[in-house]
């Protein structure tokens, strides 16, 4: 028997379908081993080195194995072909080794990027070695997420200062706090433009006034209603006007690249409503099931063979106008990209997948029209512009028109609209120079200039990809780490908006950790992880790079006094907090001032505990509406948001789920119906590890009827998140005993 080991249960079934007899194939369901959560497990006096355990409730995938192991004459290795599959390989073949289960059973690595027959069988046809480069990255990454979690975190916790900092989560979390910053300073101008409704042989169209007096007319020229006044008192309508220039061209439009991870999440978000989670679940399924590429990479080019079947469905389909005569090449932005050999397209070209319905059709779909469009023909416009200048000489108006004469591409996709829905599009009437224009209306119209936007999951994704921050395998993991954690939260237009716990990370590690959320020093950490992955670097010389420059930062930190980290955090959040200015205490005339409790982040005086007075952050987040906040919220379908006895539920009446994370502002259909239809089973509790006070397993349980929990010896403690040992062990033997079961 050959065995073959993959990461997830669903592409194994798929995978032996295609191998037949004398293969079988199991899953590891992903990793099978993690560094030893306790402090030490990577040793940066001695190289580096790292303690690994089998992580909690893996044992049973590991016997499977290493049983299976025993039965076999060979042993292919089919984890994903990137960074984190390499080092799942690496783990297994170094537990098989450690457990002398091989002997002379030879042991091979091979990596498809598409599950399909004669992908996996070529695969088998050629295998490699682990590659080593890879996984060094892999240990480089791991090592520094690992020291970033038992080095700064507890910093955060004792001191109520946040429940985690990473290296890229944390950057994100800045990006949105500094833009809120930026809305927050920004200052609104208040501006005018005039526009002017031109008829010519029976037909209208609408011009901008450009010129007026022999002044260029400007976005911000017109600074008031006096200015605008000005000039409309010199123009009485109707007004009479000629044809002074035309500019006729033809324009074209290229089609987009097939997608990389990042812009399928951006255009998911866009066009489906999908969070970026919901993306790599939904694209990971139709992966699994043989439906797609594979879905992290960042390259943008194709393989011959797919051209080659694209350019043949093309031509049949739409005609040998909208072919191209040779394959459109795209060049990969991204300076390192790496971990796939293709952009993500379907694995074949006919659209008709009556097995595909809701989600994975929608999401399939995208990809499948995405693909196709970008092997075909440019979309072709006539551009034409006019000016149009009044008999009298004192003004010109500039109208433009521009008619799509030939779909191309267009005729199947079209980027960050719905598919119904075309580019918007003015054409003018045929006209010549000298042509005499009757402006029948001035139409004046104030504007204000506007604050940057927030991000959305698709423009933050976006920001962090143009900053060289992150890769394909994490942005999905970082949009859900910061909502998940309350760093940020989302509102109806599903915008980040940081909470007052984000502005606190956001504000101590700007000051404690600058080069931690300095996105040059992130950007470069990422860069010098694909040089390992190239073999450009070697691992301890990256990681000792990037422990100097953090070793110090830590110990720095640890020495700074709580009162003094609230008096920066004050400096940082004072024109958040206090808008007009005012600062002082309603109550006894004291200064107010930010506090941390293990409650969240508050406002206090500073005359406690004279002065009791204290004040809510945030609170559109802990209010919820007060008024009406148990009333039923509609939110279409059948679908309405209440508040229970156990908090926040969405419901359709057959099915409840949890929405603690939403409120009656932030909740959505688009949110709600995707919160009923995730899978709710129970999970398995995950150990943490031995009480020693009790000599007893403390249990991480993700899902109870009052959310996550720890347990152990019958002591049961609620959480957010799993917590290490150090806390859960604290937490166990530091629980108070409630009233109802207390002794009298």
């Amino acid at each position: 028997m050959k065995l073959l080991i993959v990461e997830s249960p669903s592409k194994a079934k798929t995978i032996e379908k295609y191998l037949g007899s004398g293969w079988h194939v199991i899953a590891s369901v992903g990793h099978v081993r993690d560094l030893v959560p306790e402090n030490g497990s990577v040793d940066t006096e001695h190289n580096f080195e790292m303690r690994w355990q089998i992580m909690p409730g893996k044992e049973k995938q590991i016997k499977l194995i290493t049983d299976n192991v025993k039965k076999a004459d060979a042993v292919y290795l089919a984890s994903d072909p990137d960074r984190e599959g390499e080092a799942i390989a690496w783990h297994i073949l170094d537990i098989l080794n450690s457990k002398k289960l091989l002997g002379k059973t030879p042991v091979y690595r091979v990596a498809f990027h598409e599950i399909t027959k004669n992908a996996v069988l070529d695969a088998i046809e050629h295998p490699r070695e682990i590659d080593s480069n890879l996984v060094d990255a892999y240990l480089v990454r791991r090592a520094l997420d690992y020291l970033i979690g038992f080095e700064i975190s507890p910093l955060l916790w004792r001191r109520n200062l946040g429940k985690s900092a990473g290296r890229v989560q944390s950057v994100a979390v800045k990006l949105v706090v500094d833009r809120e910053r930026e809305i927050e300073d920004f200052k609104s101008d208040e501006y005018w433009s005039v526009s002017g409704k031109c008829d010519f042989s029976k037909q209208s169209f609408d011009s901008n006034l450009t010129f007026f007096n022999g002044e260029k007319i400007e976005k911000m020229t017109l600074k008031n209603e006096s200015d605008v006044n000005n000039v409309l008192s010199k123009l009485k309508t109707p007004v009479r006007a000629s044809i002074s220039r035309i500019d006729k061209k033809k324009v074209s439009n290229k089609p987009y690249a097939p997608f990389t991870t990042s812009t399928l999440q951006q255009e998911a978000a866009r066009k489906l409503y999908f969070s970026s989670k919901k993306t790599m679940s939904v694209a990971q399924k139709l992966y699994e099931n043989g439906f797609i590429t594979y879905m992290r990479t960042d390259a943008t080019n194709l393989s011959n063979e797919a051209v080659s079947e694209i350019r043949k469905y093309i031509s049949k389909n739409y005609g040998d106008k909208f072919l191209p005569t040779s394959p459109n090449i795209y060049v990969t932005k991204s300076k390192n990209a790496q971990e796939a050999h293709e952009a993500i397209r379907p694995t074949h070209f006919d659209i008709a997948t009556p097995e595909l319905t809701g989600d994975d059709k929608k999401l399939y779909d995208l990809i499948w029209k995405r693909t196709i469009a970008c092997q075909m023909t440019n979309a072709e416009f006539d551009s034409v512009a006019a000016d149009i200048l009044t008999d009298d000489k004192i003004a010109t108006f500039h109208a433009v028109g521009r008619t799509r004469t030939f779909d191309g591409f267009m005729k199947v996709y079209i980027e960050d609209r719905d598919d119904n829905d075309d580019e918007a599009e003015t054409k003018l009437p045929a006209m010549n120079v000298g042509d005499k224009i009757t402006v029948s209306e001035i139409k004046p119209e104030q504007h204000f200039t506007q604050p940057p936007a927030r991000y959305t999951e698709a423009s933050l994704v976006k920001k962090l990809e143009e900053l060289g921050i992150g890769r394909p395998s994490t942005y999905a993991t970082i949009m859900s780490t910061i909502v998940d954690r309350k760093y940020v939260e989302q509102d109806k237009q599903r915008r980040f908006h940081p909470t007052s716990g984000g502005w606190v990370i956001a504000a101590y590690l700007a000051k404690y950790f600058a080069d931690l959320v300095d996105v040059n020093f992130t950007a470069n950490t990422e860069d010098t992880l694909d040089d390992v992955s190239n073999g450009k670097t070697e691992k301890l010389d990256a990681l000792n790079a990037f422990w100097g420059d953090t070793k110090g930062m830590i110990s720095g930190a640890r020495d700074v006094k709580t009162g003094d980290i609230i008096d920066e955090i004050n400096t940082f959040m004072k024109k958040h907090l206090f808008p007009n200015g005012n600062c002082k205490c309603p109550k006894c005339g004291g200064t107010l001032g930010i506090k941390l409790s293990k409650f969240g982040p508050f406002i206090g005086c500073e005359n406690y505990p004279r002065c009791d007075y204290t004040m809510r952050l945030n609170n559109s987040d802990t209010d919820d509406n007060k008024q009406n906040k148990n009333e039923p919220l509609e939110l279409g379908n059948g679908i309405s948001y209440r508040v229970g006895k156990f908090g926040p539920y969405v419901t359709d009446g057959k099915k409840n789920a949890s929405a603690r994370k939403y409120t009656r502002d932030t909740i959505t259909l688009e949110i709600a119906t995707e919160l009923l239809s995730e899978d709710k089973k129970k999970a398995e509790p995950i150990q943490i590890g031995v009480n020693p006070a009790t000599q007893k397993m403390i249990y991480f349980y993700p899902t109870g009827r009052y959310g996550a929990y720890i347990s152990s010896n019958r002591v049961n403690v609620s959480v957010t998140e799993q917590p290490d040992l150090e806390t859960a062990i604290d937490l166990i033997n530091n629980k108070k005993p409630t009233k109802r079961f207390s002794k009298k």
